[in-house]
């Protein structure tokens, strides 16, 4: 009698839940089209913003610099003011609603997003951050949240504000600008040269460096710089971006487009031509303070936002027009009344877009707070790279260190490598010592062979495992393993019965070389003589995770390879963060001069 009971109850409070469920159902069908539109919005919006809170973040970071990056924090929003106008459609839309379609092209481009985010940073490790791929996401996940809370008819409406959020994507700016760049600054330098010639408010100084120019303020000189990042390429690439964004909801001739384009971006630099000669009278009228720490922060912004407007004065005389839709009246709505407890939902009169919500919110909530986590996580990559994928560090062979209570010196350069790695590559090799202080001791010296070439695909070529398999050493495990910085190594054991055995830590991270990105190979290696490398109190590295092999220990000679893997991996940790704060130290010989 009571297991009846029981399957009674059970059987009542499905009924319950099934009830509140068509309730809620019916709800949002009988809400207003503004209702629905608001809920659907707030929900598209807070799931981008969760799931790509730092990346989102590091561009309002680019926003107040003095880079060509600084404009790209703007697509976000100009990407959203591009959907808001494209809200409606511009013609009538064929009355095709198929929630299955909206969840198969949905859902894998989300899981997409989602996967790349949580795989790939381990495999890539700081060339994830460098590429920037989580921006490279962006539009994938939230063109499938479109899919997914509006339907493929919103998100087909909607293809172009979604594709504008590429334009967030900094890596194809750096791969192009930085070739272009020393060219578009030797043309502003032409240009301001020739107007400082009919207006002389400052002159070029006769140097190997043309880009300063000396100002004479009541017989008071002083020396201003026209570095690359005020040779007008911000306004440039800003213009770019906005322009794209007025071509894109602007009606008329494609060749109309591309000249008004070419035409905006040609007035944007002349204008920024005027920007530094007014910058140049202003330090001759009241002096470098009011040029440099008053007028400069702010009079980019001023002459950007005039050449903007210019340019948009411009769409109608040249027989263009923006396209907005009409908002049309909605059909009056008849509520259909909720049925009586065992009777059957009444089909509602009209068919909605999106008939039922709460599964989409789910998807998009689930997705978001998964791809959220692993997007914070790549806050660990501010210690090699910046918010832009630029990297922090100096190239290790300019600048050699080791950690602290550690002495190195250089043992050997082999230039028989250029073939192999580039002409213009370097394979130093060091030896570091213990010596006082510091938390690593070790009875062993710690050998490294950094490579620096600019070419990357170059160590894909000639890997560690297959040089040391060529010279005959057999591979014992290959264990992949987190150091810091979000950089991802691989620990290595190999042995040899003529050179005994060995054990391996190596990554490759971004360095700076210049004004140019290398790439480093560093290889920590040390001999497995006696017990190995001894420190007190050393753990096994966290978050390792094998690869090839496995070291067992319980066998005495692999336990050595164990205990000389925790210490490589502690040393290479120390290592990179000893380079870090050798890069962050400033350089004493470093220009002082006031740049423009």
């Amino acid at each position: 009698m009571s297991d009846v009971l029981s399957f009674d109850n059970m059987r009542h409070k499905v009924t319950e839940a099934r009830k509140w469920r068509e309730q809620w159902h019916q709800r949002w069908h009988d809400a207003s089209p503004r209702t629905r539109m608001t809920i659907q919005v707030a929900a598209l919006v807070a799931a981008v913003l969760v799931a790509y809170n730092y990346s989102l973040s590091t561009l309002l970071q680019n926003a107040g610099q003095e880079t060509p990056l600084a404009y790209v924090s703007l697509v976000p929003a100009i990407a959203l003011a591009i959907a808001a106008i494209k809200a409606r459609p511009l013609r009538p839309e064929p009355p095709i609603h198929d929630r299955q379609v909206d969840y198969t092209v949905g859902i894998p481009l989300i899981v997409a997003a989602v996967a790349v985010n949580v795989l790939l940073p381990a495999r890539m490790s700081a060339m994830f951050w460098v590429y920037r791929i989580d921006l490279l996401t962006l539009p994938f996940f939230v063109a499938g949240a479109v899919a997914v809370i509006f339907g493929v008819r919103v998100l087909w409406r909607q293809k172009v504000a979604i594709l504008f959020l590429f334009l967030a994507w900094p890596w194809p700016y750096q791969s192009v600008l930085l070739r272009v760049l020393n060219a578009f600054t030797a043309a502003t330098i032409w240009g301001l040269t020739r107007i400082l010639r009919a207006f002389p408010v400052a002159k070029p100084v006769s140097t190997l460096d043309d880009t300063l120019f000396v100002v004479s303020h009541h017989g008071q000189p002083f020396v201003l710089s026209v570095v690359s990042a005020c040779s007008g390429v911000n306004s440039v690439v800003g213009f770019l971006l906005v322009g794209s964004a007025f071509a894109a909801i602007v009606r008329g001739p494609r060749v109309t487009k591309l000249l008004w384009l070419a035409g905006g971006m040609a007035l944007l630099w002349m204008i920024n031509l005027g920007r530094l000669t007014f910058i140049f009278w202003a330090g001759k009228t009241w002096g470098e303070s009011v040029a440099i720490n008053i007028l400069h922060p702010f009079i980019g912004l001023v002459t950007f936002g005039i050449g903007v407007v210019v340019m948009t004065l411009l769409i109608k005389p040249l027989g263009m027009h923006i396209a907005i839709a009409e908002p049309r009246p909605e059909p009056p709505r008849q509520p259909v009344p909720v049925p009586e407890l065992g009777q059957p939902m009444a089909k509602p009169l009209r068919k909605l877009p999106v008939p039922k919500i709460y599964l989409a919110l789910t998807v998009a909530v689930v997705a978001a707070l998964v791809l959220g986590v692993a997007n914070l996580n790549l806050r660990s990559y501010n210690l090699v790279a910046d918010a832009s994928g630029e990297p922090r560090l100096q190239a290790f062979v300019n600048f050699p260190t080791a950690p602290t209570g550690w002495n190195l010196r250089r043992t050997a350069e082999f230039n028989w490598a250029k073939p192999l790695f580039g002409d213009t590559s370097i394979w130093n090799r060091y030896v570091m010592y213990a010596s006082e202080g510091g938390d690593l001791h070790a009875n062993l010296p710690v050998v490294a062979d950094v490579i620096n070439t600019p070419d990357l695909s170059a160590f894909s070529a000639y890997g560690v495992e297959n040089c040391y398999q060529f010279h005959g050493y057999a591979l014992a495990d290959v264990a992949q393993v987190s150091l810091v910085g979000g950089v991802t190594g691989q620990a290595m054991s190999y042995t040899s019965q003529q050179f005994g055995s060995w054990s391996i830590v190596y990554w490759i991270i971004p360095v700076k070389m210049g004004s140019a990105t290398n790439y480093e190979r560093t290889v920590l290696y040390v001999q497995n003589a006696g017990n190995g490398a001894q420190v007190p109190g050393l753990t096994a590295p966290k978050n390792l995770r094998n690869l090839a092999g496995s070291l067992d220990p319980a066998n005495a000679g692999q336990r050595t390879l164990i205990n000389n893997r925790a210490f490589l991996v502690a040393y290479a940790r120390e290592l990179i963060q000893s380079q870090a704060l050798r890069s962050n130290t400033p350089d004493p010989t470093a220009s002082e001069n006031a740049a423009t």
